[in-house]
C-alpha cells in the first residue's frame, strides 16, 4: 500500500473511531519505518529537520540509542 492511502486510512479509522482499523494501519506504518535510521525516518514522514547542528549534536549524544 502506498502512504498516501495509508496515511489517509489511519485517519479515516481515528475520526470514524474504527479501532482495529485504526490498530492494523497504524502497525503497518511502524513495521515500513522499523530498521530505518532517524533520518530515513524523517524522509519517510517527510519532516524536516529544523534542529541547528549543535541541537541536534546534544541530541544525538543524549540519546544515542535511538541512532544506532
Amino acid at each position: 500500500m502506498d502512504k498516501p492511502t495509508l496515511f489517509d486510512l489511519i485517519n479515516a479509522a481515528n475520526y470514524l473511531n474504527i479501532k482495529n482499523l485504526f490498530n492494523l494501519t497504524c502497525q503497518t506504518a511502524a513495521d515500513m519505518i522499523t530498521g530505518k535510521t532517524v533520518d530515513e525516518i524523517r524522509t519517510f514522514l517527510n519532516i524536516e529537520n529544523d534542529f541547528t547542528p549543535e541541537e541536534e549534536a546534544e541530541m544525538r549524544a543524549e540519546n544515542q540509542w535511538a541512532y544506532e
